[in-house]
Parts: C-alpha cells; sequence; structure tokens
C-alpha cells in the first residue's frame, strides 16, 4: 500500500469519526477524554489496588437430626490488595467459586457453633489470584445456632400409578425401597406423621418394567434421611391360561358330605409370559364355603377362588356357581 492511499484512507476515518459530532472542539474534548482514561487505567495498573469481592460458601456435614435456627451466611466479603491489572480479572467474572465449610462432628445436642473465618485464608486464597495479598474477611465469625430433633421411623408408600399399555399387565404390585425411612423433627410433628410418600408418579402406556429413583415428599417441618427411593414395578405381556381345577369345600361340619355338579370348573387367568409355566392347577383352589349355603340340602353356590401363586394376576371362573347337594355321612 503506498503511502498516499494510506494518508487517503487515514483522512478518510478522521472525517467519519468526526461526523456524529456537531463541533471541532466536542470531538476534540472527547478524544481528549478517552486519551486521559486510558492514561488512569494505565496508572492504576501499575499500582496496587484494594479490592472486594464476595465469595460463595458451601456448607457440608449438617446431620439429618440438626434444625439451623439462625439463617446461614451464603458469602463472605473479602478485601484484599492486587495489581490493578488483576482489576479487569474480577470484573469480567466476579463470581468466584465456593469454598466448602466442614461442620462434621461440630453439633452435640443444642447450643451454637461459633467459626472464625480466618481459618479459612488458605481456602479463599485459592481462589484469587497468585498476586493477591493482604487479605482480610467479613464477618469474622461465622455464628451458626441449631437445636437436636426427634427421630422416627415411618412406612414409605407410592403416591400415584402405572398404567401398562395394551396387552400388558403389571406384575406383583409396585414396591419401594427402602420401604420405610428415618425421618426427623419436632416431638409434636412426628406424632402426627403416619407415613411419607413419594412424589406424584404417574406412567402411562408403560412396555416394560419400571425400576428408576424418584424423589420423597417431606412434610413442612420434616427433615428425611435420604432425599430418593427406588420404585420397582414389573410390567410385561400378557396371555391367557385356562386350568380346570376340582371344587372342594371349607368350614363343612364333619357329618357332612358335600356333592357338587360339576365337580370341576374352569378358572381362566390373565398371567404374564414369564410366569404361564409356574401357574399349575396345584396353586389354585375353588372353594365351596358351607357357611353361605342356606339350610336347604340342595341348590346353588356360588365358587370363589383363592391361589397360594402372586403369578395369578386376574381371573374368572366358569361356570361361577354350581348345583350342590349335601348329604349325612353314613
Amino acid at each position: 500500500m503506498s503511502a498516499k492511499s494510506t494518508t487517503r484512507q487515514i483522512k478518510r476515518f478522521a472525517k467519519k469519526a468526526k461526523a456524529p459530532f456537531p463541533t471541532k472542539e466536542a470531538f476534540v474534548f472527547l478524544s481528549f477524554l478517552v486519551f486521559s482514561t486510558l492514561l488512569w487505567f494505565l496508572y492504576k495498573a501499575s499500582h496496587l489496588q484494594e479490592l472486594k469481592v464476595a465469595v460463595p460458601i458451601q456448607y457440608v456435614g449438617i446431620p439429618n437430626n440438626v434444625d439451623i435456627v439462625s439463617k446461614l451466611p451464603r458469602t463472605l466479603t473479602v478485601k484484599f490488595k492486587d495489581k490493578g491489572t488483576a482489576l479487569f480479572t474480577y470484573i469480567l467474572k466476579p463470581d468466584l467459586p465456593p469454598f466448602k465449610v466442614d461442620l462434621t462432628g461440630l453439633f452435640t445436642g443444642s447450643g451454637r457453633i461459633s467459626l472464625p473465618t480466618d481459618k479459612y485464608e488458605g481456602q479463599i486464597f485459592t481462589k484469587l489470584k497468585p498476586t493477591a495479598s493482604q487479605i482480610h474477611i467479613t464477618p469474622d465469625s461465622l455464628v451458626i445456632a441449631y437445636y437436636s430433633l426427634y427421630k422416627k421411623i415411618v412406612p414409605v408408600l407410592f403416591y400415584g400409578s402405572i398404567r401398562p399399555a395394551q396387552q400388558f399387565i403389571l406384575t406383583h404390585g409396585i414396591t419401594v425401597y427402602p420401604n420405610q425411612m428415618e425421618v426427623y423433627g419436632n416431638k409434636q410433628d412426628l406424632d402426627t406423621l403416619q407415613a411419607i410418600y413419594t412424589e406424584p408418579i404417574r406412567l402411562k402406556e408403560v412396555k416394560d418394567s419400571v425400576d428408576s429413583e424418584f424423589y420423597v415428599k417431606a412434610p413442612r417441618g420434616i427433615h428425611l434421611s435420604q432425599s430418593r427411593v427406588k420404585v420397582h414395578a414389573a410390567v410385561e405381556l400378557f396371555t391367557e391360561k385356562t386350568i380346570e381345577v376340582p371344587v372342594t369345600s371349607i368350614n363343612l361340619p364333619t357329618q357332612y358330605l358335600l356333592r357338587t355338579f360339576p365337580a370341576t370348573v374352569k378358572v381362566v387367568c390373565l398371567v404374564g409370559i414369564s410366569h404361564f409355566k409356574a401357574l399349575t392347577p396345584e396353586k389354585i383352589q375353588a372353594i365351596v364355603d358351607y357357611k353361605n349355603l342356606t339350610r336347604l340340602s340342595t341348590g346353588k353356590a356360588k365358587i370363589e377362588v383363592f391361589s397360594s401363586s402372586s403369578d395369578l394376576i386376574r381371573y374368572h371362573v366358569s361356570p361361577a356357581s354350581v348345583d350342590f347337594l349335601l348329604e349325612i355321612k353314613k
């Protein structure tokens, strides 16, 4: 690029820079203002400056059986000296990473804890630039007032619904693990607390088993020993299975003999595919209860079905009632 063309570009730029200003004096004034500001920054950058930042606090080690009475300070104000060049770093990134205050083992009974903040200088220095010096922390101590809570063990119950998709079935119900939990609170609240529940869970069109963690809802003023529990629900395809079983009786006096017509009934079951073979006639009973019969020696008796298997989900019996004949043993 030639000297003439360079000169022309400089003049063109100067004209554009002066265009927004109504007078030449205003342009000159602003130019001197920018220049003097730059000199001021350069001067400050060459000297130590006093800076002030807020450092967040992260508390750890607070046990569940403790309730904090006082409001915990969330930040410490830290004054220190550093080179002026560091000023830009703290302006561009004012949020420093938190430092930890470990309270493990400090709670005994009820009372208050007072921690001098100068013991955390080492942690705070690691958050600042290496050129920082002459640190001063306010407040000079962290005061934590607390009292101990009572403990109670209560059951954890599922709250909500899990609805399988079409042709799928929920087997063995819904289980929560752990099914009971330690909770902490004042004596009055714990006396009225009978159980705690999972957060509302609404699952629809489920085609596979559920095995997930969910949060537990804590009543106001109650502390939990853990915030989440595992919910398990076995969901699988189902099929139909028909099993023929003999009709038997219960609560029948020893002097009587009960005959039914027919002597066997069919129990049509809905069962998960994985449990199809395990559901056998030995696990199902078709019962006539003598207590439900009329005093007549003949008539109709309703069939009741009992099963020792948890694999049986739903069923219907055919026929639902049978004719009976009550005889006296000879």
